[in-house]
């Protein structure tokens, strides 16, 4: 997966070429392979898939035979003899799908490998489909050792946006065996085949172009849905999203940020020594009251943090308001403060500029070139969604943001855990002027104290 340019299409080719080589032959000495390269429609496969095969195998390369023609399937039938002396037979099938589901143009049909170009095109059924008609060619009878043929299925694409079954399948929740190759930006220093492209070409590419359109097919960023516009577009997830999950240090306290209504969610961060601001953990249950809504933070800060202090719960200042108090009722933060047996502190404003400022802050900071100011867990799949595509700013019929400057993010449950995350940060920003005092706050015995507001924050152990 890269950029426009980025020479994936001749990549994939080569690659299915190693595989075959490098297949055990059949009792004559020869080496066959049978291979379907897939596309979406036989007018992308005519005009841009077989344009690249042709660069490589024309329809006159020596010793080979082509069939088919435009709206059509093709075949390619290949014999060549490698510097190695070794005599390889392949078959390449050139297919689309149309408007027709993979199984019926492929019923039946048994190869070596297949080749899903633009592979986000296609489906994850489609991709499954592949999965299991490849390996049965040649049969197991016909090779020199008795061995099963090998199989796998490439594939190759530009970033697809977020929420789609290649995000899901390849990052989100990756399937046992399908390995994403990830590479870097057309603009980055570590960007791949410029030198075989015109000078600048990335940066011309990129001039009057959306910034949606500039995140997929320059910078090699998956993309976010176009019904909106994300309010973090600083958000990478190559940089931003840890290799693994992350685990708590200890001697540093958490940081809980938490957003009531309805449907209340809240995020588990601890301030390092550095300065980064470590994402560990997400709560979001759906609708819940805040009774049960405290149980189930305690239950996780008992589970996976008992051993630590809390430095700050930061709460939605609304969240204090709507009980009738001279009436005996008690408020979302006062419920879930007596669940919890800890005061909860409000944040310094409820202002959505103010708040998301405070996160945006940390996503553009880097504390090195290889630190970011802020690292979330790649368990927290809600989050690093809302980061990347979900929280984002409706838009009207010109595109831009309802409410112009004003514009505030959409109310989804991607925006409670959001929210949650721009309450702690903006309290512990605001606490002794930085993250890296609050990250200190966690020595045996201290305690920590609101911005302001009179509340306080005991330490609390979580030692059964």
């Amino acid at each position: 997966m890269g950029p426009v340019g980025s020479g994936k299409t001749h990549a994939t080719i080569f690659k299915l070429l190693r595989f075959t080589a490098l297949m055990p032959p059949c009792k004559d000495g020869v080496i066959r392979a049978k291979g379907a390269v897939v596309r979406d429609s036989y007018r992308t496969l005519y005009a841009t898939t077989l344009a690249s095969w042709f660069q490589w195998f024309p329809k006159d390369f020596p010793g080979s035979r082509f069939t088919g023609g435009d709206d059509r399937p093709a075949t390619h039938e290949i014999a060549f003899t490698t510097l190695r002396g070794r005599r390889i037979e392949l078959t390449v099938e050139f297919k689309a799908l149309g408007l027709h589901r993979i199984e019926d143009i492929m019923r039946g049909w048994e190869g070596t490998w297949a080749w899903g170009n633009e592979m986000d095109l296609l489906s994850s059924s489609a991709v499954r489909f592949l999965i299991q008609r490849t390996g049965r060619f040649p049969g197991r009878t016909t090779m020199a050792h008795d061995v099963s043929p090998p199989s796998q299925v490439f594939g190759d694409c530009n970033p697809p946006e977020v929420d789609t079954w290649f995000e899901q399948d390849f990052v989100s929740t990756p399937i046992e065996g399908y390995r994403l190759h990830r590479q870097p930006g057309g603009r980055s220093i570590e960007a791949e085949n410029v030198k075989h492209l015109p000078t600048d070409y990335y940066d011309k590419m990129a001039r009057g172009q959306p910034s949606w359109w500039v995140r997929r097919f320059v910078d090699a960023e998956f993309g976010y849905s176009q019904d909106g516009l994300p309010v973090y577009p600083e958000f990478d997830t190559r940089r931003h999203i840890a290799a693994a999950p992350l685990k708590p240090s200890e001697g540093l306290p958490l940081i809980l940020g938490l957003d009531g209504g309805l449907h209340p969610a809240a995020t588990i961060s601890q301030a390092m020594p550095d300065g980064q601001w470590r994402v560990l953990e997400e709560l979001y249950f759906g609708r819940m009251g805040p009774g049960r809504f405290a149980e189930m933070i305690r239950l996780a800060l008992e589970a996976r943090y008992r051993e630590l202090e809390i430095s700050l719960l930061a709460h939605d200042p609304s969240a204090l308001y709507g009980a009738d108090k001279e009436g005996g009722e008690w408020s979302w933060v006062d419920i879930v403060s007596r669940g919890l047996g800890m005061h909860l502190t409000s944040a310094p404003s409820n202002e959505p500029t103010l708040r998301t400022e405070a996160v945006r802050a940390m996503l553009v900071y880097s504390i090195a070139p290889d630190v970011p100011g802020i690292l979330v867990s790649p368990s927290c799949k809600m989050l690093i969604k809302g980061f990347a595509s979900h929280y984002r700013y409706k838009l009207n019929l010109e595109g831009k943001p309802i409410g112009g400057e004003n514009a505030r993010p959409e109310k989804n449950e991607y925006s409670n855990l959001q929210d949650s995350l721009q309450y702690a940060a903006l309290t512990a920003r605001g606490r002794s002027g930085s993250v890296y005092s609050a990250a200190r706050l966690g020595r045996p015995g201290r305690r920590s104290l609101g911005p302001g507001d009179g509340n306080s924050v005991a330490k609390v152990e979580f030692a059964l």
